[in-house]
């Protein structure tokens, strides 16, 4: 679902909300999305939000492997998890500026999407987050200059 679509009805998933935060820093190497995919899955196992595992951990993997795949070794990729009773939100942050393609920035974000030679424009990734996620974006991160996180969060069934 596309966040400006997005129901509004629920909580956000935030800690002023009393949803609980786990962290986990991880250095750009091919086994983070593995080490991503185990945490999800370690967090969210035996908590009421378990029918979400699947998508969690597949949208957690793709965000993970894309962060992976567009910064330097040297860089650090943080993933951060908020739990609550009535879901789950994720986000993934790198230092590399994140680029969408046009089809998915909300029209708020600016101007369009600018291709890299021999980058390829679509990001599946980004294309099964909208599809499975609640609700989804990106938001500015302190640090590095135009630096950004990708999130996405998941309701339980009411």
């Amino acid at each position: 679902m596309h966040p400006q679509t997005a129901s509004v009805a629920r909580k956000p998933i935030c800690v002023a909300a009393g949803a609980r935060p786990f962290l986990l820093a991880a250095p750009s190497r091919a086994t983070t999305p593995k080490a991503a995919r185990d945490f999800v899955r370690a967090v969210l196992r035996r908590t009421q939000l378990a029918p979400l595992l699947d998508t969690a951990v597949l949208l957690t993997s793709e965000a993970v492997t894309s962060s992976h795949l567009r910064t330097p070794r040297s860089a650090e990729i943080l993933l951060r998890i908020l739990t609550a009773g009535h879901g789950v939100r994720i986000s993934v942050h790198d230092e590399a500026p994140l680029r969408l393609p046009a089809q998915l920035l909300p029209s708020a974000a600016g101007g369009p999407y600018t291709a890299v030679a021999g980058e390829p424009e679509t990001d599946y990734g980004l294309l099964l987050t909208g599809h499975l996620a609640d609700d989804w974006g990106t938001t500015s991160f302190a640090g590095l200059p135009r630096s950004t996180s990708l999130w996405f969060e998941l309701h339980a069934p009411r």
